[in-house]
């Protein structure tokens, strides 16, 4: 069984016991659960329900393990004979979830 949840503008396709990284959630503290409604497609055995744009009566139950940081990203800006060089870095959010139950 598996499902394809939309969080934070992206989509996810998610089993259960899955742990899965999405942008963060500020409101909700680690070891929270979080119910994931955005559901646009269900797969269980050999029947499959696709939503328009979601899928009624479905939710995936999630457990928010830890709220963290990605890996620095460098941007480098350089025109040559010029002497101009810039450096910026970015670490963007991130939440890491784990699926508990898929109910529908």
């Amino acid at each position: 069984m598996y499902a394809i949840v939309e969080v934070g503008g992206k989509q996810y396709k998610l089993s259960e016991g899955e742990a899965f990284k999405t942008e963060r959630f500020k409101s909700i503290k680690e070891g929270e659960q979080v119910i994931l409604d955005k559901i646009l497609t269900l797969k269980k055995d050999d029947e499959t329900k696709i939503g328009s744009p979601y899928v009624e009566g479905v939710k995936v139950r999630a457990t928010l393990l830890k709220n963290g940081r990605y890996r620095k990203v460098l941007t480098v800006k350089f025109k040559g004979r010029k002497g101009y060089r810039r450096v910026k870095n970015h670490r963007q959010w991130y939440s890491l979830l784990k699926v508990e139950k898929i109910e529908g």
